[in-house]
């Protein structure tokens, strides 16, 4: 199951970053509704390898993902189509359940969709390093702490992704499940729109495998517990960031964000609740 799972993690990073590196608004959401796809084929892979008591990591190939580090948005296509077309046949390869079956349905229209996808020569700026948001005038000072933030902030949500799936499938309590998908769901939002922001300032970073014992075998607890005061020093981050920047469009998003940290600490309280019985 472990390679099944590392498959279906590659694709979903794969196309939620791609999703940010096209120009093309059709293209854009093509990728970015597959990327959401790909991550529920990963859960589910993830609850099946639980169920069946194989104990499973949240690691994957960052060969793979360094192939998204191309020139052009023609390159980059033909990078996903392989992905897909990779992914059917192993998938192809295994014994048919009714997931295998569910994630080979999904993967050969995706691998049509992308396939009529009309992407060119034109050239992805992604990893220029220009630092500049274009059409936003930034002082250097600005400039610089959006940039900081961004690169940091695009790690983080991922590492948060990697953990709260890991939770959710192997928790017990429905309400901290629930919780963990809501986090789940709102730091892969995170995650777009600030590597949509970094794509556009030339900054973007691909993730890397997040240590096990970031998520194996933790204190659950005490996890909760830290992340919960660190949800709320996130809240300040945004705010700060938001007063320094001096653009009314990113400091109205950032201002968005931080009161969507102050909710998270709700659902970690939540999850916190359920777990010691209260």
């Amino acid at each position: 199951m472990q390679h099944l799972i590392s498959k279906a993690h590659e694709s979903f990073i794969k196309f939620i970053y791609a999703s940010v590196m096209v120009e093309d608004n059709r293209a854009r959401r093509i990728l970015e509704d597959i990327a959401r796809f790909e991550y529920r084929h990963m859960v589910w892979l993830m609850t099946d390898a639980r169920r069946e008591g194989h104990s499973f990591n949240m690691d994957f190939d960052e060969r793979e993902i360094k192939k998204l580090e191309v020139n052009t948005e023609g390159e980059l296509l033909s990078v996903l189509i392989e992905d897909l077309e990779n992914n059917i046949k192993t998938y192809s390869d295994e014994k048919e359940t009714p997931t295998i079956a569910r994630l080979i349905n999904d993967d050969k229209h995706f691998l049509y969709l992308v396939r009529g996808l009309e992407l060119d020569d034109r050239e992805i700026t992604a990893f220029n390093q220009s630092r500049e948001l274009p059409g936003v005038e930034l002082k250097d000072d600005a400039k610089a702490a959006l940039v900081f933030f961004l690169m940091e902030e695009t790690f983080k949500e991922y590492e948060l992704i990697t953990i709260y799936s890991y939770l959710k499938v192997h928790s017990d309590k429905v309400v901290a499940s629930c919780a963990f998908t809501d986090l789940a769901y709102d730091s892969i939002y995170h995650l777009k729109r600030f590597a949509e922001l970094a794509s556009k300032m030339g900054v973007l970073t691909m993730p890397k495998p997040i240590p096990h014992d970031k998520y194996q075998n933790i204190g659950v607890v005490e996890f909760l517990k830290e992340n919960i005061e660190e949800e709320m020093d996130a809240e300040k981050q945004c705010l700060i960031l938001a007063e320094k920047i001096g653009n009314e469009e990113l400091s109205d998003f950032l201002l968005f964000i931080s009161r969507q940290e102050v909710y998270h600490g709700e659902l970690l309280q939540r999850a916190l609740d359920a777990v010691k019985g209260e």
